[in-house]
């Protein structure tokens, strides 16, 4: 097999799916390859940007473009779904999307496929900036609670928590719909 940045990150996210975090270190991974650890630094410059790779692979599955006459707020509310699903799936999965950014080479393709849905309904970019930022940042930590809840053996049915992460996405969507009414929002808040 010819290992390529998809290859070993999905690697990567076959260790995650084994152990979590803890199972993904450099070693293991390396291990997995059937190479030194070394070796895996000819396709990435430190173990973050193998981590981001990781984490892309993990959550590529969400990032969907809107259908045929999906209104922006719905095309938002099912990539956050997507988003948590994909983030979920695996031990740790959204401590690891937590701290990744998107690998350099897919950046632009990302923040077009993110941004379009709601400037083409007329929001302008710096307040499509902050409503993606609230939902995505949201959706990541609601992941984060859940996998930490269900971790440490706490008593949530997984049905409450969606119904609940429902409610609180149907705000944040409500709210960024009154933003986009009012274009209120062009620089940061002081």
């Amino acid at each position: 097999m010819k290992l390529t940045k998809r290859t070993i990150a999905e690697g990567g996210l076959h260790l995650l799916a084994q152990g979590g975090l803890e199972n993904l270190s450099t070693r293991k991974l390396a291990d997995h390859f059937g190479i030194k650890s070394a070796s895996l630094y000819y396709h990435f410059r430190n173990k973050q940007q193998l981590l981001d790779h990781v984490a892309d692979v993990m959550v590529s599955p969400a990032w969907r473009e809107a259908q045929g006459g999906e209104t922006w707020q719905a095309w938002l509310t099912r990539l956050a779904h997507a988003l948590r699903g994909c983030m979920l799936s695996y031990p740790d999965g959204a401590l690891l999307y937590a701290g990744a950014s998107p690998p350099s080479d897919l950046l632009d393709e990302r923040l077009d496929l993110l941004f379009r849905p709601t400037m083409a309904a007329g929001l302008s970019k710096p307040n499509t900036r902050y409503a993606l930022l609230t939902v995505i940042r949201f959706t990541i930590g609601w992941a984060i609670d859940e996998q930490t809840a269900h971790a440490r053996g706490a008593d949530r049915p997984p049905e409450k928590s969606t119904q609940d992460f429902d409610v609180g996405l149907h705000i944040l969507v409500s709210g960024i719909e009154v933003l986009f009414a009012e274009q209120a929002i062009e620089t940061p808040l002081s």
